[in-house]
């Protein structure tokens, strides 16, 4: 495997992933109360992070 042309892009990208799976996160933690809401940032986790194992680098950073 080659690594991708654009570091700098994929970091970004990346950054921006984890900065969006903290958020999730703390959003569902400050709605422990409320298990609907919980499930929806669990689910959106899930998604974001069936992306990142995808691994399709090349729509990431193009």
């Amino acid at each position: 495997m080659e690594p991708p042309v654009n570091t700098e892009k994929l970091d970004e990208h990346l950054k921006e992933v984890v900065h969006a799976l903290h958020g999730a996160v703390s959003w569902a933690m400050s709605h422990q109360k409320e298990p609907d809401l919980v499930d929806k940032a669990i689910h959106d986790c899930e998604e974001i992070l069936g992306v990142i194992m995808e691994g399709k680098v090349d729509d990431w950073v193009n």
